[in-house]
């Protein structure tokens, strides 16, 4: 029969055995090689083991989780040898660990739970040491990155990283961090996988190991990538809508000018600051205000115009505010309601306010101020709720300055000004318009009169000084009056013609007759490339190959500054 100490010097691990209040009773020699201890033995195991669950092991009966020591290769295993009074410690080392856990049944049971765990979560998870070494990958680790289990244990996560497996390793920014670690990471294969990796730590503080928690999130990218293609077609019909509404509320425009135009007009549509509209006569000021009042809160409420500059000023005060029973002789026997009241919860557009008389600017600026006026007759002020819009084609600056517009009036119309750019800035508009007007037309009249694309292009250089209600009034005419069905140059009014090829300017006359050709040639040549995108465009307007244009460029040294020609 052994003694303890005979047992213990025969033992191939170190042993420590500990009584309930953790005092060290006896130590084999590998142990005290380990623990550097001396006999006799009056230590407390805190004192060379900090950390150490010993006490509540003896206390519970039950066997403590493996932990390996700092810095070594050993693992610290406690265990209840009589419960309540006496337990051991078994100090072992990488490959007798190895045996214990595959001959104990406990920690079978222990690793197969994990085993489980680790698999059934659908997840890929790692575990490595505090240095980084891969100890433990499940089987959804060879799925998402092609690798067995076998190929990576042992080896530090940073292999992973630098054979292309994964971008980036989080194991590496926990080692540096030392904290908990989210990011998103892209495998060799391309798949997305969303990573936490939590740290372990020992009771000293010191880094033992590291869980990877990795989501395969690639399906959800794909999701979102579908999502977001799904979101730029819907903007695409929503730009197509917009065309469409602004079809309807007889805006027709394809320019960027007009775009930021009517952009303006959307974003301060629905507030009640009074806006002011800036442009020459004909392009399009009461038709952006009905657009405006039409994108509003105030839609369903009146659309009020009053033509400053159409109604006499002797009744200009009595049609914009109205007056009371039996303030004229020959009036309206029960008075009469004035623009301004019949404008109540809706839109008053006061179109060429520049002419406005001075005696009225002074009562159009109260009712600006106060929202009320006075009828003419009447004693009480009433007050309504209008959005004002104003509109001129003169410059109202230079009116105040030369005293015959108000300028306190001035600044009240000038809180969201809009500017209109003439018909011949935005050249780029002038088809859309022609199609429009032709298709209204053609539904007014009942006709399908159709227009010939040398008529557009001839609309598109022509100076529309009337700008587009100009443009609206031949098209018109044109539906109306051309004998024939397709509308062509010979449609046109022979003065229309003469003044539409004014470029080309008189020939000198003291110029021989080559000279001369030459000359009509080449402005002929610049008239073509000036109203064409390509020099094939150019070449089948002039009714030559494109070779002969690039060489009469050349000839007539041509600059192409503008545009980008190709054949």
């Amino acid at each position: 029969m052994f003694t303890l100490q005979e047992l213990g010097e025969k033992f191939p691990f170190g042993l420590l055995l500990v009584d309930f209040k953790g005092k060290i009773q006896y130590a084999n020699p590998i142990c005290e090689g380990i623990l550097n201890l001396k006999k006799p033995y009056m230590k407390y195991i805190q004192e060379v083991l900090p950390g150490s669950n010993i006490i509540k092991v003896i206390k519970d009966g039950i066997f403590g989780i493996p932990e390996n020591i700092s810095n070594t290769n050993m693992y610290v295993m406690s265990i209840s040898l009589v419960q309540g009074k006496l337990g051991g410690i078994l100090f072992l080392d990488n490959n007798t660990y190895q045996m214990f856990l595959d001959n104990s049944p406990k920690v079978r049971d222990l690793k197969q739970e994990l085993e489980a765990i680790m698999n059934l979560s659908g997840e890929m998870v790692t575990i490595t040491d505090g240095e980084g070494i891969i100890l433990r990958a499940n089987n959804t680790c060879e799925q998402i990155l092609g690798i067995k289990e076998f190929e990576i244990v042992g080896k530090s996560a940073s292999v992973l990283e630098k054979n292309g497996f994964i971008n980036d390793s989080s194991t590496l920014h926990v080692i540096r961090k030392k904290r908990k670690v989210t990011l998103n990471q892209t495998t060799k294969t391309g798949r997305r996988l969303l990573v936490e990796a939590h740290p372990i730590f020992h009771a000293d503080g010191s880094l033992s190991k590291i869980i990877n928690i990795s989501k395969d999130v690639t399906e959800i990218a794909n999701l979102q990538k579908k999502l977001e293609e799904t979101k730029a077609v819907l903007d695409f019909y929503q730009q197509q809508l917009q065309i469409l509404e602004k079809k309807d509320h007889g805006l027709v425009f394809k320019s960027k000018c007009m775009e930021e135009v009517y952009e303006l007009a959307c974003r301060v549509a629905d507030v009640d600051a009074t806006i002011y509209i800036h442009g020459e006569t004909g392009v399009g000021k009461e038709v952006l205000a009905r657009t405006i009042h039409q994108l509003s809160n105030r839609k369903d409420a009146p659309f009020i115009k009053i033509n400053c500059s159409a109604i006499p000023e002797s009744i200009m005060e009595s049609e914009l505010f109205g007056y009371a029973k039996g303030t004229f002789t020959g009036g309206n026997k029960d008075g009469k309601k004035g623009l301004a009241l019949a404008a109540h919860k809706g839109t008053l557009f006061l179109d060429e306010v520049g002419e406005l008389p001075l005696n009225l600017q002074a009562k159009l600026l109260q009712l600006l101020q106060e929202k009320q006026f006075t009828p003419l007759g009447e004693t009480k002020p009433v007050q309504v709720d209008v959005r004002f819009i104003a509109a001129t084609n003169r410059n109202l600056k230079d009116m105040v300055k030369e005293g015959t517009f108000r300028e306190d009036l001035f600044y009240r119309l000038f809180v969201v000004p809009i500017i209109i750019p003439p018909l011949a800035e935005r050249k780029e508009d002038v088809p859309f318009m022609i199609s429009h007007f032709l298709d209204n037309y053609n539904q007014k009249y009942k006709l399908y009169k159709t227009i010939d694309k040398e008529v557009v292009q001839l609309f598109i250089d022509y100076e529309w000084k009337g700008n587009v209600r100009e443009l609206q009034n031949t098209i018109e005419r044109l539906v109306l009056t051309s004998p024939t069905q397709h509308i062509d140059l010979n449609s046109l009014p022979d003065t229309f013609i003469t003044s539409s090829v004014k470029a080309i300017d008189k020939v000198p006359e003291n110029l021989n007759l080559k000279q001369q050709m030459e000359l009509f040639e080449k402005q002929l040549i610049l008239q073509a490339l000036e109203s064409s995108f390509t020099m094939k465009e150019a070449s089948k307007k002039l009714g030559v190959d494109p070779a002969t244009v690039t060489r009469k460029v050349q000839k007539y040294n041509i600059k192409i500054a503008k545009m980008q020609f190709q054949l």
